[in-house]
């Protein structure tokens, strides 16, 4: 048994590894992430033979990237995102309410309970939106699973694509530093990120706190690099790895055998993940007039895209990726700590008015 998961994650990897380095040869956005992502969904489409993926690469991957992420962040770039506050507010409370709807939409085409198409359609984290609905008995789970399934992976394909190949060419130099741009450290400051990282990660999950794998080591590096510690350079084998295991992930996540209803469901899905692409775009064109933000930065911090995600594609086109990651950072906490709780206390306060009327 053991021997037959060990063959099941070697094939896994090797199908994953080959999607992105197709991707890298045809020049396509983020190869890594997308091409390993492509190559898992394509593969159990075509053979229908299960893939194996343990969740200790997903968290790995996860706390790497998000260490990552909070080197990007200063003194002066927190003080820059705390001038942004309003903008970041608004940006996610209009975000919300086009997407909830998008929801109301949808269920007047399909047939759907409204409370799931809420819980399917709302932009935040896609497992902490299933934990949530799972906790709502009100709530179908298997759709909002294929619901955030088929909106994250649109959305991580259409946003790169849209920057690297159509925005991301104005991008200007930005002040942040960028995360490669580091010099390079001592075992000693590698050892101490690291440990910094993985005690982040596990308080992060011990206190529930959204993406905790993610948002904990975010948080906890960000603060250690504004109050002064330096930050090693990060090679970036060690982040195209991370990016290779991410992609496998999510591929696993999507159930390509899909019939009847759940067909059709899929292809609003899509649909409206384009359109909150587009909406995206023009929220931008507004950040990118009223504050000091270029195009493209505007753009992926108002996509409603992962923090992972969207910050890798920010480093990849020299966009603000400390400006990313905080708006993509404000509006994942404001989802899954007043959005997502007000939701819950809506279903279930109308399944009571319904049992009373």
């Amino acid at each position: 048994m053991k021997d037959n998961k060990i063959f099941k994650v070697a094939e896994t990897a090797c199908i994953g590894s080959f999607g992105a380095l197709l991707f890298m040869l045809i020049h396509m956005p983020l190869p890594w992430l997308l091409g390993s992502l492509t190559a898992v969904v394509v593969w159990r489409k075509l053979t229908k033979r299960p893939l194996y993926w343990p969740t200790g690469f997903r968290h790995t991957a996860i706390i790497f990237l998000g260490a990552m992420l909070g080197t990007s962040f200063t003194a002066g770039t927190v003080k820059e995102m705390a001038l942004q506050f309003p903008f970041m507010a608004s940006t996610t409370m209009i975000t919300v309410l086009f997407c909830l709807a998008l929801a109301f939409y949808t269920v007047k085409h399909i047939r759907m309970d409204l409370a799931s198409s809420i819980f399917g359609s709302v932009p935040g984290g896609m497992s902490q939106v299933v934990v949530m609905s799972e906790e709502t008995k009100e709530v179908d789970t298997t759709t909002v699973v294929l619901m955030q399934t088929i909106r994250s992976l649109s959305v991580i394909f259409f946003v790169p694509f849209l920057t690297i190949h159509g925005i991301g060419g104005e991008v200007r130099p930005s002040a942040a530093p960028e995360v490669n741009a580091a010099d390079s450290g001592t075992w000693m400051q590698y050892a101490v990120f690291a440990a910094i990282a993985l005690s982040a990660a596990w308080g992060g999950k011990r206190i529930r706190l959204p993406a905790g794998f993610l948002t904990g080591p975010l948080i906890a590096v960000a603060l250690s690099v504004s109050l002064g510690l330096h930050a090693p350079h990060v090679p970036s084998y060690l982040i195209v790895i991370a990016q290779v295991f991410l992609g496998i992930h999510i591929g696993r996540q999507f159930n390509p055998q899909l019939e009847g209803d759940m067909k059709k469901l899929s292809i609003y899905t899509v649909v409206n993940s384009l359109l909150l692409v587009l909406f995206s775009l023009l929220l931008a064109y507004l950040l990118s007039r009223w504050t000091p933000m270029d195009f493209t930065t505007a753009f992926l911090s108002a996509a409603p895209g992962g923090i992972a995600e969207m910050g890798v594609t920010a480093s990849a086109v020299h966009a603000n990726l400390s400006m990313v990651t905080g708006y993509q950072l404000f509006r994942i906490f404001f989802i899954m700590f007043a959005v997502l709780p007000l939701a819950q206390w809506w279903v279930r306060k109308r399944k009571k008015l319904t049992k009373s009327a």
